[in-house]
């Protein structure tokens, strides 16, 4: 009997198919998506145990960590809670607290302790930062071609602004992922307007405005890509009409999913709002620099966007217009109400702007790209080289600026040094005048919950209107209940004085020669000017004269005084 031998020739074996080797292509975007994660996360414990970010202190992880304790309700809409909502779930998941895990430990332990939220809050936002560079490569990609959504991605990845909003646990680059997502959602209204189209577009702009306010506006490129169809005749007046409920519906449906007590709790939900507006005409003008608005943004671009992606975005949007300008409309709309906007408010600030920055990121790629096409014959036949040639010019100075910054975030801030100091050189119990540039329990004993060490002067609220208060008479009144040590920082000072406030002015001249100047801490390399006060650059560190973050603090120990 012959045994018959299985078949081992090539021929018989199942083929297995080969797995897929990245292009070029692929390994850029995979070197620029890993290049926004590393920026993003280099010093994101800048500051710890301390968040000394007012905004980031109070607004966004203590309200997610107060609703483990029970109600959703986040009992605040100055800013809307999408991103109080998914920390809420994140630090649920990462910590197993509340409901179903059933401990509470983690809100106790926040009270002592709040680094392990507000650096998990960070890693957070500055993942979802990392993930809109991505978005911005598919958003380029769709609207123009491949060259341009990579170098869009490429610029978004290594703008300031945007990588150093990464570093806080706040909503500003948050929003920017729903909003690309809407953009190009816009996009396929205007192509195809296929109801899906519009659910996306829709549902995206409802998420978008959820996580900040301002991103409703990206309703005005809705109505622009549904009226081009309508212009077009691409769709009859019925079918746009559904379209356009539907897109409707699903925006206020991603609005109210992640923001359910703006309509359960209307009336707070309304006075709040009122409030912020109150607050933004009023006390927290103080130190505002004394331009338009509209100059002021323009100016902030310079630095936070880049002054080669400016002009390249400008180039990009003529060249746009000329080449297809109902897609160019869909890019410029939003950009340019928002601008206008913002512009007219009382109070303006850089990152208020960066909901504008992937469609402008889109505008300075195709800008880019389109001088790259114009190049002479000869230059083109090495089309890579004067890609990256384009790629460097649109990334270099935010890339710069980027890594300088990170590098200043990784070293002390001015007031843990001065922490140190009094800790070291001023008994406990000592009389202390602490200007309110400090985070909560920053002069305890201990722990946040524990006792102060020294007796406090008390400063009431809103410490916006801090610098208003101040008059001379203050410095006889810590003499005669024994406050000897005065801590000042350039933030109130510099603000009080570029204000024009003469009690301020008063204040701290008397001040200066009734005391003597124990320590002094600066942000600033000793061969540099200080930076005047700046709601922007005093706060993101920007100039080149930061050798380390926070305010210039002097501790002050007044004469006579027992």
């Amino acid at each position: 009997m012959i045994a018959v031998r299985p078949r081992t020739d090539r021929a018989a074996r199942p083929r297995l198919p080969r797995p897929r080797r990245p292009g070029p292509l692929g390994l850029a975007v995979g070197g620029v998506v890993l290049g926004a994660l590393v920026l993003r996360l280099w010093s994101i414990r800048h500051g710890m145990p301390w968040a000394f970010n007012y905004d980031e202190e109070h607004h966004f992880v203590p309200r997610a960590v107060q609703m483990l304790g029970g109600s959703l309700d986040p009992g605040y809409f100055e800013n809307p809670p999408a991103l109080t909502y998914l920390l809420f779930a994140v630090f649920k998941l990462r910590f197993h607290a509340g409901f179903p895990f059933g401990s509470s430990g983690f809100a106790r332990a926040f009270r002592n302790d709040p680094e392990a939220a507000f650096v998990t809050a960070r890693a957070v936002v500055a993942l979802i930062g990392t993930l809109v560079a991505w978005l911005v490569w598919r958003a380029g990609r769709r609207f123009y071609d491949a060259r341009v959504g990579l170098l869009a991605a490429a610029l978004v990845a290594c703008a300031f602004l945007p990588v150093f909003y990464s570093h806080q646990a706040l909503n500003d680059v948050v929003t920017l992922a729903p909003l690309t997502v809407g953009l190009v959602g816009c996009l396929l209204v205007y192509e195809r307007g296929r109801p899906l189209d519009y659910a996306l577009a829709g549902g995206a702009i409802g998420v978008a405005t959820a996580t900040k306010y301002t991103a409703g506006a990206m309703l005005v490129t809705l109505a622009a890509a549904a009226l081009l169809r309508l212009r077009d005749r691409r769709d009859a007046l019925p079918a746009l009409a559904r379209g356009t409920a539907l897109a409707a519906a699903c925006c206020l449906a991603g609005f109210l999913a992640l923001n359910p007590y703006a309509l359960a709790d209307l009336s707070t939900f309304k006075a709040q709002l009122h409030g912020q507006s109150e607050t933004a005409g009023g006390l927290a003008k103080l130190g505002q620099d004394d331009v338009p608005g509209w100059l002021y943004y323009l100016w902030t671009l310079t630095w936070g966007f880049g002054w080669v992606p400016l002009l390249a975005a400008v180039g990009g949007t003529a060249a746009a217009l000329r080449s297809d300008w109902r897609r160019a409309l869909l890019l410029v709309s939003f950009p340019a109400v928002l601008f206008v906007y913002m512009g007219a408010q009382a109070r303006f600030f850089a990152r208020w702007l960066l909901p504008a920055y992937p469609a402008l990121a889109i505008l300075a790629a195709y800008g880019m790209v389109r001088l790259v096409d114009s190049a002479p014959l000869r230059r083109r036949a090495r089309p890579a080289l004067l890609l990256a040639a384009a790629a460097v010019a649109l990334v270099a100075q935010g890339l710069v600026s980027s890594v300088r910054v990170d590098s200043v975030l990784a070293r002390a801030d001015t007031r843990t040094l001065a922490r140190e100091w009094m800790r070291r050189n001023v008994p406990a119990g000592a009389g202390l005048v602490a200007e309110p540039l400090f985070p909560d329990g920053f002069w305890t004993r201990g722990g946040r919950r524990a006792p102060d060490r020294y007796r406090l002067f008390p400063i009431e609220p809103p410490f916006q209107g801090y610098e208003k208060k101040l008059t001379p008479a203050l410095v006889d009144r810590y003499r005669a209940q024994g406050y000897c040590w005065v801590v000042t920082g350039s933030y109130q000072r510099d603000r009080g004085m570029k204000a024009g406030l003469p009690g301020a002015r008063a204040y701290y001249a008397r001040l200066a020669a009734e005391s003597s100047v124990a320590a002094r801490f600066s942000p600033w390399y000793a061969d540099r000017d200080p930076v005047e006060f700046n709601f922007d650059w005093s706060f993101d560190y920007y100039p080149r004269a930061y050798a380390r973050p926070g305010p210039l603090i002097e501790v002050r120990r007044l004469t006579d005084c027992g």
